[in-house]
């Protein structure tokens, strides 16, 4: 696989081809499209296509919604937020993104600075710049999605990934996984950053959903650790 993104006991990958997939018991499904990024989330399961297109299983079938997107995430309180081409990020409200069925919607807010990659959880967001840096989106609602600060954290990362339960997972630009330990409702952006040893392996993709973990190698291989 490319890339994985799991929640709520579901989880969904694309292949380097844009082939999508689901786990189902110990087995891939395959689902019906193509895409260059998928998610699941609370607000369900969306996509972006290679073309920037975006995309939700809406009763099985990909509906095309408003908006080009190089990545997406349905994360947080049923909310979506992902970036452009231009790393311009954008979110749509609880309101908007429950309802999205069609091209005219949902509609979307953009939040100020430039990133990456954007991942979402309950009550935080956190990116990737272009640079690497990291940070933390604070006082993100489901009503206001757009939050309200940005706070920087230590490191240079590739990607980062906000788990069902709040935990943050990142990778470093050498692919090595980090978890964020000491995050609270008093301290959202945490403590420090603990490595995962995972002796000769490199990842470029990380998620993490009901106490596992679901890694993405540089060359494609999965790994899943409990």
């Amino acid at each position: 696989m490319k890339q994985i993104d799991a929640s709520n006991g579901l989880v969904f990958a694309v292949d380097f081809n844009g082939n999508v997939f689901t786990r189902r018991g110990g087995f891939w499904a395959r689902v019906p499209g193509n895409l260059g990024h998928v998610t699941v989330g609370a607000a369900g399961v969306w996509g972006v296509g290679r073309d920037q297109k975006l995309y939700r299983l809406v009763e099985g079938s990909w509906a095309i919604l408003a908006g080009l997107l190089m990545q997406i995430d349905a994360g947080g309180d049923q909310i979506v937020a992902g970036v452009n081409r231009g790393n311009i990020v954008f979110c749509s409200n609880k309101q908007a993104t429950v309802t999205a069925a069609n091209y005219f919607t949902p509609t979307y807010r953009r939040i100020a600075g430039k990133m990456k990659y954007y991942s979402c959880g309950p009550g935080t967001c956190w990116g990737v710049n272009a640079a690497g840096y990291i940070y933390c989106r604070l006082k993100v609602k489901s009503e206001s999605c757009v939050g309200s600060d940005w706070l920087r954290v230590p490191g240079l990362f590739q990607m980062v990934e906000v788990g069902t339960n709040g935990a943050v997972y990142a990778i470093s630009r050498g692919g090595v996984v980090y978890h964020r330990v000491g995050i609270s409702a008093h301290k959202p952006q945490g403590l420090k950053w603990a490595r995962i040893h995972f002796l000769g392996r490199k990842f470029r993709h990380v998620t993490a959903d009901l106490g596992t973990l679901w890694l993405v190698e540089t060359n494609g291989n999965i790994v899943r650790c409990h």
